[in-house]
């Protein structure tokens, strides 16, 4: 099983923001699987590990502003030492929160948890609650500098 570390304002693994396509699809040990997230999206999503790993891009030549990362999908996420994965969502926002403070007012609070200080998000499409999955986050993503500023 793979692990890849988040590492902010950097990238995830050997993909980093700001490179070129070109760059991720060689730097990833497969072959990339490209969709549009939306039907007005200006680049192709590419996706790796069954989708479990997308690269989101931006720009005239398009380089990464986003990196998203999806539970379930044959490898582990870690922020610094944690494996965000295996680890309750509620540790999981605590520690985080170590960091940076997250939106309360966030649009998608509380299944989603962005920390605009870190340009990082956690999202789970379920509360606790509601559903066992919802323990646990089922992606984490970072972007660029500024990406959660210029979201709004």
């Amino acid at each position: 099983m793979s692990d890849y570390t988040v590492q902010l304002f950097v990238g995830v693994g050997p993909v980093r923001l700001g490179m070129s396509r070109d760059e991720v699809r060689r730097a990833m040990p497969e072959a990339s699987e490209s969709f549009r997230k939306t039907p007005t999206s200006p680049h192709g999503t590419d996706s790796f590990h069954q989708s479990g790993f997308q690269v989101f891009y931006e720009g005239q030549e398009p380089m990464v502003e986003y990196i998203e990362l999806s539970r379930d999908s044959g490898f582990r996420a870690h922020y610094r030492d944690l494996d965000v994965f295996a680890t309750p969502a509620d540790e999981v926002a605590a520690y985080i929160a170590r960091d940076a403070a997250f939106d309360e007012t966030a649009r998608e609070f509380p299944y989603s948890y962005i920390f605009p200080g870190l340009q990082l998000s956690l999202w789970r499409p379920v509360l606790p609650e509601d559903d066992e999955a919802g323990r646990y986050f089922s992606t984490i993503g970072i972007g660029r500098k500024g990406y959660y500023d210029e979201m709004g």
